[in-house]
């Protein structure tokens, strides 16, 4: 009985799934240069399609281009910190949050040019707060956070680079996606429970 409790319990634990529906991404790769004398990158780069820069600047990279890798080594990222001397506020276009749960996801870099550690603020609305400290050789790391909105309201993405050197953290593969479980999620659970439950009743027979 037991092994067919089990049976049971583990067959509706693997039909446990995430289903995520993305609402926002960006990776950059679709971003057209605005001088023609660079092949895939321009600095100072403000044509952005679904982000503003503000209180400065930041380069539009193309992989291997100034011997900079965007993530998985492939299209294109940005460097936060543009080519004036003067670290933008790079904004994303504001999302409509509904009631429910979501993830976030960005890609960032150190700025790989042996040069000091950079800092970066990264917010989004009152749901993600998080300062960032990286070296200049610090690898591609994914940053994801997952959060819940109770009542529905509109933000944007918010990536304020500090300082101002030329040479920034990196960033790429930017994402929100609602997350949700499906329902046999929650028979799973009462399956180990009345499992547990039989147990532990067994045992206090013997």
């Amino acid at each position: 009985m037991y092994a067919r409790m089990i049976g049971l319990a583990s067959a509706l634990i693997f039909t446990v799934s995430a289903n995520a529906g993305v609402i926002f991404e960006d990776n950059f790769d679709s971003e057209v240069p605005d001088e023609l004398v660079y092949t895939g990158s321009d600095t100072n780069y403000t044509s952005f399609t679904n982000w503003t820069v503000t209180d400065g600047t930041v380069d539009l990279v193309a992989n291997d281009d100034w011997g900079l890798k965007c993530a998985g080594n492939t299209g294109k990222c940005v460097d936060l910190d543009g080519s004036t001397s003067n670290a933008g506020i790079f904004t994303s276009t504001s999302i409509s949050l509904a009631a429910g749960t979501y993830e976030l996801s960005f890609d960032i870099s150190g700025n790989q040019r042996n040069r000091a550690a950079d800092d970066l603020t990264v917010s989004l609305g009152g749901f993600f707060n998080q300062d960032f400290t990286l070296a200049s050789n610090a690898p591609w790391q994914t940053v994801s956070h997952v959060f819940s909105v109770t009542n529905a309201s509109s933000s944007s993405f918010i990536f304020n680079h500090q300082g101002g050197d030329n040479i920034g953290i990196m960033l790429d593969n930017v994402s929100l996606s609602t997350v949700s479980v499906s329902e046999p999620a929650t028979f799973a659970l009462l399956g180990l429970g009345l499992l547990g439950l039989g147990a532990a009743r067994k045992r206090q027979a013997s």
